[in-house]
């Protein structure tokens, strides 16, 4: 009898598990994100996008081995292991509502993933830890590279979590394979084979720029196509309004899945209805699309704040002002030419390009079709 199993990918293809991967995947905390969807209610929107933070785990985890084995590194295990775990943390619809939990929590899903691993509160339950323990592995390293900063795996970081990592090789072509948007295709193997090891660092040669570039603009139109989309944003702000209206939200998200959340806010009278018209799609419209100024966004919030109430009306600046800077592009990556490296952004124009989209903000007013006619009125002042 086999002691593997054959896991079909969509994505990537077949994805062969044994050990240790077999034990980790059978986790509670693993199995939760089955019921966690990748892209939050944007299924609203493309019907297609029903996938998952667990489907995507096992891509990030068979690109993270693929990636060290063409590096030649050594303990590819832990590697494979932390692409795995890496969002291991994730509350119900994923980025959507991450905003209100790390408020009520003190938690994103980075660091509720980083306490799972280690069996820390409020997770000392988790089994994970244990697991890695028995076969050789440190819990806390696998953070560490979870977090992009293992002085002990420099490069294990980096490929995990780094300018050009697995988490994005696998996250931009599978959201655009479910979303029917082909905008996030990307060369992941070429990727992998024109990246070099540079000391503690990973770089790239000077013939790759064009891969990389390429998942810089693959991830710039997926972010102005699907992850920003004005209806995707209506619906995700509507269930963040339903949770803030909730007498009890919940104290622990980190254990629920997508419908377990909608269960539990749907039974509380003063968010029922906005979590109605969500399920039933009945989202806020969009009214108005205003370049973006400080003074205007302050100027709208206020006025209609002063007419209505916060849950019948949607004022957005998309892209949002926390998504600007090398952070979002991700571009601080070096590239060897000759005997010297440069920065990524120092050699490509089109990267230097890049910032400029993400500082042309819009402000998107929505609200409920029935003071439609009177927003429209009060926002003319600001048109």
């Amino acid at each position: 009898m086999a002691d593997y199993k054959i896991i079909q990918d969509p994505l990537n293809g077949p994805i062969k598990l044994s050990g240790l991967y077999e034990e980790l995947l059978d986790t509670p905390e693993m199995q939760r994100l089955r019921y966690v969807k990748s892209l939050g209610l944007c299924y609203l929107v493309f019907p297609g996008a029903n996938h998952t933070r667990f489907e995507h785990s096992l891509g990030v985890m068979n690109l993270a081995r693929d990636f060290a084995h063409t590096l030649e590194l050594e303990d590819t295990d832990i590697a494979a292991v932390s692409g795995l775990l890496h969002d291991v943390g994730h509350p119900p619809m994923s980025h959507g509502v991450e905003r209100f939990f790390q408020d009520s929590t003190g938690m994103d899903h980075l660091e509720a993933g980083v306490r799972i691993v280690r069996g820390k509160p409020p997770f000392e339950s988790s089994r994970i830890p244990d697991i890695l323990d028995s076969h050789g592995i440190d819990p806390g390293e696998v953070t560490q590279i979870m977090k992009g900063k293992s002085s002990r795996y420099p490069i294990h970081s980096k490929i995990v979590s780094g300018p050009i990592d697995v988490d994005e090789m696998d996250y931009l072509r599978r959201d655009s394979l479910f979303c029917g948007v082909k905008l996030g295709l990307i060369d992941e193997r070429r990727i992998m084979n024109i990246a070099k090891t540079e000391s503690s660092d990973l770089v790239i040669e000077e013939k790759g720029i064009p891969a990389v570039e390429s998942v810089l603009i693959a991830r710039i139109l997926m972010y102005n196509s699907v992850y920003f989309h004005k209806t995707c944003r209506i619906a995700q702000i509507m269930m963040e309004k339903a949770l803030e209206l909730a007498s009890s939200p919940p104290e622990n998200p980190f254990n629920m899945g997508d419908h377990d959340l909608l269960a539990a806010i749907s039974k509380d009278e003063a968010s029922r209805k906005l979590v109605g018209e969500i399920m039933q799609r009945k989202l806020f419209k969009p009214l108005a699309r205003v370049p973006y100024s400080k003074e205007k966004e302050s100027g709208i919030t206020r006025k209609l704040g002063s007419n209505y109430n916060t849950s019948d009306f949607i004022v957005d600046v998309i892209p949002p002002l926390s998504f600007s800077g090398i952070d979002r592009v991700k571009s601080d990556l070096r590239v060897v030419t000759g005997k010297k490296t440069y920065s990524l952004e120092g050699v490509s124009p089109l990267v230097r390009a890049l910032y400029e989209t993400l500082e042309i903000r819009t402000i998107n007013v929505s609200s409920r079709e029935g003071i439609r006619d009177e927003v429209l009125n009060d926002l003319v002042e600001f048109t």
